[in-house]
């Protein structure tokens, strides 16, 4: 079957602006050591800021649960597929986060999707980032709700638009950390506007749960706030907690609504229980090691450090893992992310339309298994690269 010319025609401008996507095939994994077609390179790119995904005790909990269950669920939860192993992950987090409830979904874009359709609606008014996730964007889109988003952190821009359309049902919507960015929301803020306006405030905390806070509770812990402050709080399991999977939290009554009215929780086949059993001790293990995340949190600081003694572009100096440079040029950022996996680096280059036009850019991960050796002299090849590139601007 021939590909649609309209199609086609898509796929050529993105060549032809040098936007196609590329898989690498990972042949191993060891900490940060990953091996691709046989070349070592030193892991820049993975969300595992805890480096938990390996750990033993972790992997062990899943065999003993793939023993007593089998690999899958094989049913939806609201069928036959909501085990034991379902039920202790949702108490376990909702007991952490001090949340009346909590649901597990399949993955952070099933949850998006499955919070958004299910507590808004076609006359529903919805105020979002302008930098919120695709999934986010999506499940506002798939809500059928009138939207409109805020300049990225422009909070006064937010309230501009939630007095302009106070007489609606209002629902804000924001990253806790910005995935793409790696600048913390001033949620406090945000969560005092929501107030203000009666409305409710969904939040995705994909990157704050495990780094941010004292004991990696995430946003709400790192500001110092309630649980009550947020309607709706969303944590993937896949980054700090190197797992799979999604909690949505909040009070009893929306936690209700959205069990009854998700579609992508009640119509998809629920995660296996060893999953589940995995993340519950990854948990655990993130809780008794608090010294992975106070070792992240040494080489974030000194990351930013050394970049800025480079005076390279960072979009964000916020103390979180994320770390992006500015290349803007999407060919040079490709250009040197292709130049730096030659020399050992794996990192990512990261373009429109994930990010804005004339934004493109090199977005590092740190987490706590990499060294000052690596990170200085990542930095030290980052730099001549840059200062290469940009005189060819």
């Amino acid at each position: 079957m021939k590909i649609i010319p309209s199609i086609q025609n898509k796929l050529d401008q993105r060549a032809a602006r040098f936007l196609l996507r590329q898989r690498y095939i990972i042949d191993t994994k060891h900490n940060n050591e990953v091996f691709i077609s046989g070349k070592r390179l030193i892991n820049f790119c993975s969300n595992d800021y805890l480096n938990l995904s390996g750990h033993v005790e972790i992997k062990n909990a899943f065999m003993r649960s793939a023993q007593r269950y089998g690999t899958g669920s094989c049913s939806s939860a609201l069928i036959s597929g909501y085990s034991k192993s379902h039920y202790q992950l949702e108490e376990t987090v909702a007991d952490y986060l001090n949340q009346d409830r909590a649901i597990l979904f399949n993955s952070g874009y099933h949850a998006n999707l499955g919070v958004l359709t299910a507590l808004a609606h076609k006359n529903s008014l919805i105020i979002a980032d302008k930098f919120c996730h695709a999934s986010l964007i999506d499940g506002i889109q798939l809500s059928q709700a009138k939207f409109h988003r805020y300049r990225h952190h422009d909070l006064n821009h937010a309230s501009a638009l939630a007095e302009k359309y106070k007489h609606s049902p209002l629902l804000f919507v924001t990253e806790s950390v910005f995935s793409m960015e790696g600048n913390i929301t001033d949620l406090r803020k945000l969560s005092s506007l929501a107030s203000q306006h009666k409305a409710a405030l969904i939040v995705d905390d994909a990157h704050g749960f495990g780094v941010l806070g004292a004991k990696g509770k995430g946003i709400i812990e790192h500001l110092q706030m309630s649980a009550t402050d947020i309607t709706c709080l969303i944590i993937p399991f896949g980054k700090a907690l190197g797992s799979f999977g999604a909690i949505v939290s909040g009070s009893e009554e929306i936690t209700e609504a959205i069990l009854q009215l998700a579609r992508t929780y009640c119509y998809s086949t629920a995660l296996p229980p060893a999953i589940c059993d995995a993340t519950r001790q990854a948990i655990r293990i993130m809780q008794a090691e608090n010294w992975r995340r106070e070792k992240l949190l040494y080489l974030i600081k000194l990351f930013i450090q050394e970049a800025k003694a480079r005076q390279l572009p960072l979009t964000s100096d916020d103390e979180t893992p994320i770390k992006s440079i500015l290349i803007r040029n999407n060919q040079l950022a490709l250009r040197l992310q292709q130049r730096l996996m030659q020399m050992g680096w794996f990192v990512s280059c990261i373009r429109p339309p994930t990010v804005p036009d004339q934004t493109s850019r090199i977005r590092l991960s740190l987490n706590c298994m990499h060294t000052e050796k690596q990170i200085i002299a990542l930095l030290d090849h980052i730099k001549t690269l840059f200062d290469i590139v940009t005189k060819t601007q």
